[in-house]
This record gives C-alpha cells, sequence and structure tokens, in this order.
C-alpha cells in the first residue's frame, strides 16, 4: 500500500478506491464508520454519483470486517436511493438498528411543471407515424427484419429500429444521416417522404405554439440554486416573467408538479453483531455497542424538569396507566444534561419555534397521566407548555449554506458540491464513537467526517477517490479550529 495522501498525530487520508484501501486496513480496527456515500443520483451530471458503489456490498463487507465487535455504522443516504443501500449493508452482515432522519428546510424542488410543459410541448406525432408507417412498408419491400437493420447500424438486435417502424408510443424519426443509409440499404425511392422528414428535424427541439402565446402576469426573481441536502444557494437575481397557462390541457394542469420539496435525509444506523457477547459485555471488552446518550442529549431547560417529575403515590397499572388520588409530592427525575437523543435532528430556523407552541404536552417526556402540569396545562390553553416543537430534538444552526471555513476550495475554483455541517457530523460522531476511538469514512469527500472526529479528539481514517477533492482536504485538516458543540467557532 502506498503512504497516505495525508497523515498527522489524528487523522489520515489515504487517496484511492475505498474497494483497494480497505482490504489493506486491519480487521477489527475502528471503532464506528460514519460516512456519506453517493447517493446514487448522478447529481451535478458528476460520475461519482452514479457508480453504484453504495449498492456494492463488497465495500460494506470490508467496513464490517474493520469494524470492532458491536460496533455502529452510520451511512446517509437519498430518499430514492436508500433503500438499496440499506439492504445492500444488510446484506454484508450489519444489523440493522434504526435510522436517522435529518431534517432541514433549504431544500429546493427539482420536478417538472406540468403546466408549462404541456404549453411548451409541440405535438408532431401524427406526422411521426406517417414517417414510420412508410419505413415500415419500405422495410417490408425489400425483405428486411429490424434485427437486420439494427445489424446495420451496429445496434443491439432489440435496438433504434424497433422505434423507426411501430405506430406504438415509443415512434422515433430517424435523423437524416441514418436516414441516407436505410434508403441506401433498402433502395427506396423517398422523394415523397424526404420533404416530410426534414420539416420534423428542422423544428426537433422548438417549444410548442402555446408557449409564446402565454399571457405575462407578473415578475418573480430568479437565481434560487440548491447543493444536495443542506445548502440553498442565492446566485445572482434577475427578474423572470410569470406567464398565464395558455392551452386548455395546462390550464387544466396547472399547478400540478412531479416532485415534492426536498426537506430530509435518511441515516442507516447499522451494528456489527457483538457475537457471542452480551452488549455490556462487548462494551467492557471492545468499548463498542452502545450509543453515546448523555454525550448527545438535547439541552432543556427547567420546564423540561417541571414536566418529567415522577409523581410519587400515584399508583399505576402495567400499561402505565395512573388512578388514585395524587398525593402531591414529586421527585425531580430529569437528566441534567437534557432530553434523550431522537432519531430525528433538525436544522431550521429558530422563527420556526415562534408558531409551534405546543399544547398539553406535559406528559411528552415519558410523565405518568394524571400528573397536575398536565391538567394546569390543558386549563391554561397550553400556556404552561414552554418552547416550541423543536425542544424535543436535537437541533443544529439554520445556514442557507454552510460557511466559507467549512467549504474548501482550490484555487482553480474546484469545491466539493455536496458539504455536510460540520455540527451536525460532529453529533453522529460522538453519538457512536467511544471517548478516543478512531472512526473511518470510506467515501471522504470534503473531509468533514474527519474534521468532525478531530475536533471531537478521536481518530480518524478517510479514503477519498478523488484527487481534487483530496488535496482541497490536506489545508483543512491541518487548519487549527476551535469549534463549540453548535458548530459556531469558539
Amino acid at each position: 500500500m502506498t503512504e497516505p495522501y495525508y497523515r498527522d498525530e489524528q487523522v489520515t487520508l489515504h487517496l484511492g478506491d475505498s474497494l483497494d484501501v480497505l482490504p489493506t486496513l486491519p480487521d477489527a480496527s475502528v471503532d464506528a464508520v460514519v460516512c456519506d456515500p453517493p447517493y446514487e443520483l448522478g447529481f451535478m451530471g458528476k460520475a461519482w454519483d452514479a457508480s453504484g458503489v453504495a449498492y456494492n456490498i463488497d465495500i460494506w463487507r470490508q467496513c464490517w470486517r474493520v469494524l470492532k465487535p458491536g460496533g455502529h455504522l452510520l451511512a446517509f443516504g437519498g430518499t430514492r436511493t436508500y433503500h438499496r443501500m440499506a439492504c445492500a449493508i444488510e446484506d454484508a452482515g450489519f444489523e440493522i438498528r434504526d435510522s436517522i432522519h435529518w431534517i432541514y428546510g433549504s431544500g429546493f424542488p427539482k420536478g417538472q411543471d406540468i403546466g408549462k410543459a404541456l404549453d411548451r410541448r409541440r405535438d408532431d406525432r401524427e406526422q411521426v407515424l406517417q414517417v414510420t408507417n412508410w419505413l415500415k412498408s419500405a422495410r417490408d419491400a425489400a425483405g428486411w427484419t429490424n434485427i437486420r437493420l439494427n445489424e446495420l447500424f451496429g445496434f443491439h438486435p432489440n435496438g433504434q429500429a424497433q422505434h423507426w417502424t411501430t405506430q406504438g408510443v415509443a415512434a422515433a424519426v430517424p435523423t437524416p444521416e441514418q436516414w441516407d443509409l436505410l434508403r441506401d440499404a433498402l433502395g427506396f425511392d423517398d422523394t415523397d417522404i424526404r420533404p416530410l422528414i426534414a420539416e420534423l428535424h428542422s423544428r426537433k427541439g422548438a417549444l410548442g405554439e402555446a408557449w409564446a402565446q402565454r399571457e405575462v402576469i407578473g415578475q418573480r426573481t430568479a437565481g434560487l440554486g440548491t447543493g444536495r441536502g443542506t445548502v440553498a444557494v442565492i446566485g445572482d437575481s434577475d427578474n423572470k416573467d410569470v406567464t398565464a397557462p395558455k392551452s386548455p390541457a395546462a390550464r387544466q394542469w396547472e399547478g400540478w408538479n412531479t416532485a415534492l420539496k426536498p426537506a430530509h435525509e435518511p441515516l442507516v444506523v447499522a451494528r456489527k453483531s457483538t457475537g457471542f457477547n452480551t452488549t455490556v459485555a462487548n462494551v467492557l471488552e471492545h468499548g463498542t455497542g452502545a450509543l453515546n446518550i448523555d454525550g448527545c442529549r438535547t439541552a432543556a431547560g427547567q420546564d423540561y424538569r417541571d414536566k418529567c417529575a415522577s409523581v410519587v403515590g400515584l399508583a399505576s397499572n402495567q400499561n402505565g396507566d395512573a388512578y388514585g388520588e395524587w398525593t402531591g409530592v414529586r421527585e425531580d427525575s430529569a437528566n441534567a444534561a437534557g432530553r434523550w437523543p431522537t432519531n430525528v435532528v433538525l436544522t431550521h430556523p429558530p422563527l420556526l419555534d415562534e408558531h409551534s407552541q405546543t399544547i398539553g404536552d406535559a406528559c411528552a417526556d415519558g410523565c405518568v397521566s394524571g400528573c397536575p402540569v398536565a391538567e394546569m396545562d390543558k386549563q391554561s390553553g397550553g400556556r404552561a407548555s414552554i418552547g416550541g416543537a423543536s425542544r424535543f430534538f436535537p437541533v443544529f444552526r439554520y445556514q442557507a449554506k454552510a460557511p466559507a471555513s467549512e467549504r474548501p476550495r482550490l484555487d482553480d475554483g474546484t469545491a466539493h458540491p455536496t458539504v455536510k455541517p460540520i455540527a451536525l457530523m460532529r453529533w453522529l460522531v460522538r453519538l457512536v464513537t467511544p471517548p478516543g476511538g478512531t472512526v473511518l469514512d470510506p467515501f471522504a469527500g470534503s473531509c468533514t467526517t474527519l474534521e468532525a472526529a478531530a475536533l471531537e479528539h478521536m481518530r480518524a481514517i478517510g479514503i477519498e477517490q478523488h484527487e481534487p477533492y483530496a488535496r482541497m482536504c490536506a489545508p483543512r485538516l491541518a487548519k487549527e479550529r476551535v469549534y463549540d458543540l453548535f458548530g459556531e467557532i469558539a
């Protein structure tokens, strides 16, 4: 194995394919795997996001091998492709323990506006079918088949020729160059049909007539773009016309689209088996197998302590339903560090909480029913509940995009398009890695996971296949930074 691309006291970064580098790492040598694999969506046309590596069982088997018994794996996935990655991880030998959902408010919908598409649409189907019917007759007259036509062009036996000779929905017209080759091979006279073929190709890609007739009814500011997941990027803005639908079909389907606004990304939570050990024995032997609950609690105020005070002297049945008279005695059982971490984490503006005051949720943290605090909450119309709904979840500071300090860029402008917030990655690393443990990221990207591990005083091993990304990681990892637990520079 070649020397690491970058190494310091805490972090080692390898440049290469994970399937080549992972086999060189020792068995049971890392405590956790925290990674952000390709979502396999072809994001921004990048080849690395359409390689199928996230579905490759071999890469997850290697992760399983290098993990200590009981070690956890956290891996981000896309909402459309997460299931295939999770199945590959499970097939590699992992136990699927849970899923974490990272929710944010800055996603941008990328679907097709059906109303606009209908006005843009040019319907040439009648003329296209006229051409395909003519070519089918010429093919039959020459005694050829579609298979033979495909051979002529070097296509698959079930290739393009079937679209040139069908009356079905997939009917298509050959290019002028393809048509000339067909004419020479089949020996037909195309004098009567050639003008129609030329006309169809001359308006190929042209918008429908209804599009030019749409009435301008206003303007909107353009320039809002988005990166995968967290970042909504405001670029150079200009004004764009807002137009009303023209054709009857466009009016009927105005307001319909093909996609929802993205607002969350799932993570698979998987664990390597502890073997014949119990979880407790495994923790003692390897330091892995459990989650760092207290290290990842959600900070809470006195209202949490008051509402979670257990009721003493109030009997309950086996289902936890309380009955009898409350004695008025309470025992504070709330954890000083705050609420138990959830499998939902939020990134949103604090403004949301101003309109999400919860009503009647005094027992939301496990207080038994019948508690007078809950009754007071009901009678007061919810005024006894303090704080918005987000207080039950880990919340990270909202930003339209990660700050420049977290988005490394080369002198030529090269930057990674999918950067996760450092505060989020610190929380995830801290959740599954014992103090001073080693974190592995086989898809290092912009090295956010590696930096997060270093800031949590852990060791980290990263693998990145693309040299420009590895090159931008080195100065990021070498730069001294001190952050607080919420990602703010201290």
